[in-house]
């Protein structure tokens, strides 16, 4: 049934409207030392919004614990509804507007305690007072009926503790807790509102930030996709000659194909169950929001392309943006805003324009962060009374702030980590405030907004007729020898190490074994061995492309062979867990959290017959992306400068969170090789954990500033200029 078309008998409406006209004040229902009404204010299924009155018995007074229940116990996952402390007469609780009852809820109980009660005795039977829901006010499905859900976070903002006042002491806890609650309560996917790091001493710390964010996720028991707008303190991602390739890499968006290749730090993603929308949007200006444009014209546009596109197609969609707009929607109060001036200025064009597409898109969600303020302050959802879409407002993992007598409280509290647990039904959504910390849903944060979506299998569908031609065998049959296209090395199956040959025999470092060899390589099937070859493995490895030019009637992949490995799944765990130590600073993200998943789902489990061959398949996936296995040492890596230039003098400036290796120019660059085009290439060799960015220069003139990935063995050469700056263009190198 639908949340707002339930059937119900004569009788119950009766009651309903009987009720209406007493402000709907439910029938007491009496325990042992008290009694609970419930005044709602809102008479619609699943809106909790309403006045709670405790009255204990005569001599029964103390200190009453609320909670949402089932038939048998109080909800697992949430904390209390509230605290009433009684010493005569009945107390009230008011449930603010828009708060939602749980999907499961069919009662509250009320538990005396002189402290927080223990689990075990928050059961109906032992309750001090019980209220059961009306049947007209309870939503007509369960959790079971969920069709998705995702966690929605805001403000990791993982900082250099250096940096006082301006940092979160305990930011780094706080993320790992919170990726674990993720992780417990299932979710298909995380969304964040944006700033993921600090970067309060801009390109000298960002990489190293990102880098702990990265890490902190590599050792988590969280393995599913997190998606990251832009925010203020990620304005480094913005230009692409700082940090456009580390934001998409520190952050995950390399789960998007077009992402990578539009270079921008705005996008969108489909929920494959439903086809709901979730729009990225990034904040273009500069580090205070507040001053001049955030939003560029192209990225509005292609916003309103967006908006116009999925109108009315039964879809919710979701927008993830960063900075509140001062006094419009959530976040701020409309008239004399409580933040320092931080919010997005409505008299902006950019900010107008964003605003009015809000008020003529109605059926969006926009989900906010920024201020860090706690959800308890309630300025979490609004519709700008009816005019706008709904704005929720998001709290901070990092550090909340709390509203102390209209005044901002930044003093740093564990335990103190915000965000929501979303629940998508075929009705409405449930946003579930959630202290992320001590995984606990607070109800008096929780909300429900009525807009709704389907499955896409529940879909109706039209169906063609279609015709099938007969399959008809050849009736010839190939010569006796199989060749296994792309098996350059013959070694029995496609994996990075062909790809690795071809490039070596082009480059005159090694050579095919034999004609059979040649055959296998030539995978265009143009008759000469060459980087089309390697470059087309490379991507047959990766499932990019399915099959080979020249056909593929013999061409297998490696799982053939891995199916068949020999190597126990005890040793192989091993080897996988080497990997995601090695490549937490992911040279895919979409590849390294397949392979963690898998590795969390086989570790401590009993051989299984495709267990070895599921990781070792998903490490060649990884190894196919970055060029290589990670190499042993740490920290260390060797970065690679083709001098295509001609420079006589070759040195690299070398910075990060341990300071500079060398005051500038740098330090001079080590010799390497001469390429087939006669390019002199040179290297350098140091800690990424030390130092995360990189110049080249002769001495006069220079490159850009480079935020390095961490990877290994990556080389740059000098590909454009910008600003009277050289710009370099990456390759893996290969030795």
């Amino acid at each position: 049934m639908r949340i707002f078309n339930k059937i119900v008998s004569l009788l119950l409406s009766a009651v309903i409207i009987l009720s209406t006209l007493f402000a709907i004040s439910a029938v007491s229902v009496f325990a042992d030392t008290a009694s609970i009404t419930y005044s709602f204010t809102n008479t619609e299924a699943g809106y909790a919004q309403g006045t709670i009155t405790v009255t204990p018995t005569s001599g029964n007074y103390g200190t009453y614990y609320l909670y949402w229940s089932d038939d048998t116990k109080a909800l697992d996952g949430y904390s209390e509804i509230a605290t009433l402390s009684i010493s005569s007469g009945s107390e009230e609780y008011t449930m603010p507007e828009h708060t939602a009852i749980p999907a499961d809820a069919t009662k509250i109980i009320a538990v005396k305690a002189s402290s927080e009660p223990n689990v075990a005795d928050l059961t109906v039977a032992e309750a001090s007072a019980v209220y059961s829901v009306p049947a007209s006010k309870q939503l007509s499905f369960d959790t079971s009926d969920m069709l998705y859900s995702f966690g929605a976070i805001s403000d990791p903002q993982l900082a250099n503790d250096s940096y006082g006042s301006n940092s979160y002491p305990y930011d780094e806890t706080h993320w790992a807790a919170a990726l674990e609650t993720l992780a417990k309560r299932g979710v298909d996917f995380t969304v964040s509102s944006g700033d993921t790091v600090n970067d309060q001493n801009g390109n000298q710390t960002y990489a190293a930030e990102y880098k702990r964010y990265q890490k902190i996720l590599a050792d988590s028991s969280y393995a599913n996709p997190i998606y990251e707008a832009n925010g203020n303190h990620d304005v480094w991602a913005t230009p692409s000659t700082i940090g456009i390739p580390a934001f998409i890499k520190g952050t995950g968006l390399d789960s998007n194909e077009s992402t990578i290749s539009a270079g921008k730090a705005y996008f969108e993603i489909t929920e494959p169950t439903t086809g709901d929308h979730f729009i990225f949007m990034a904040l273009e200006g500069t580090f205070y929001t507040n001053q001049g444009t955030q939003f560029t014209t192209a990225q509005l546009d292609w916003l309103e392309g967006l908006l116009e596109k999925y109108h009315g197609d039964g879809k919710n969609i979701f927008i993830l943006e960063h900075a509140n707009v001062e006094g419009w929607g959530s976040g701020d109060k409309e008239s004399a805003p409580y933040y320092y001036d931080l919010g997005l200025k409505k008299d902006n064009a950019d900010v107008k324009r964003f605003i009015s597409l809000m008020e003529t898109y109605k059926e969006c969600v926009v989900i906010s962060g920024h201020t860090h303020l706690e959800l308890g302050a309630q300025l979490n959802y609004s519709d700008n009374n009816g005019t706008s879409s709904v704005i929720m407002h998001n709290s901070a993992i990092g550090g909340v702030r709390r509203l102390v007598d209209g005044t901002i409280d930044r003093t740093a509290v564990l335990g103190l980590s915000e965000g929501y647990l979303v629940d998508v039904y075929e009705d409405c959504i449930l946003f579930n405030g959630t202290n992320m910390y001590y995984n606990e849903i607070m109800p008096a944060c929780s909300y429900i907004i009525p807009f709704g979506t389907s499955a896409i299998d529940d879909e109706p569908t039209t169906t063609e007729p279609t015709t099938t031609e007969p399959v008809t065998e050849p009736t010839t049959k190939p010569e006796d020898i199989e060749y296994i296209y792309g098996d350059t090395d013959l070694n029995g199956y496609v994996g990075v190490a062909d790809a690795t040959l071809i490039q070596k025999t082009v480059a005159d470092l090694s050579s095919l074994e034999n004609e059979k060899a040649f055959i296998q390589a030539d995978v265009n099937g143009d008759g000469v061995v060459n980087v089309q070859d390697s470059t087309l493995i490379q991507k047959y490895i990766v499932n990019l492309i399915y099959q080979f030019p020249v056909g593929t009637e013999t061409a297998v992949s490696n799982l053939s062979v891995l199916y068949a490995s020999s190597a126990s799944l005890s040793d192989t765990l091993t080897l996988v867990k080497d990997d995601l130590d090695a490549y937490y600073t992911y040279s895919s993200y979409d590849q390294y959290m397949a392979l963690k998943k898998a590795y969390l789902e086989y570790n401590g489990a009993a051989e299984q017959n495709d267990a070895v061959a599921d990781l070792t398949a998903k490490q060649e996936a990884l190894y196919a992306i970055a060029g290589s296995r990670p190499s042993e040492g740490g920290g260390e890596i060797t970065v690679y400068f083709t001098n295509n230039y001609s420079w006589s003098t070759v040195k690299a400036y070398v910075w990060g969170s341990a300071g500079k290796i060398a005051s500038w120019p740098g330090t001079s660059m080590t010799y390497v090789d001469t390429n087939s085009l006669n390019q002199k290439i040179y290297s350098i060799t140091f800690n990424y954990d030390d130092y995360q960015n990189i110049i080249f220069t002769n001495g006069s003139k220079q490159t850009v500033d480079i935020a390095l990935s961490g990877d290994n063995n990556i080389g740059y050469y000098i590909s454009g200029e910008s600003g009277g700056k050289l710009t370099c263009t990456s390759y893996v190198y290969n030795a």
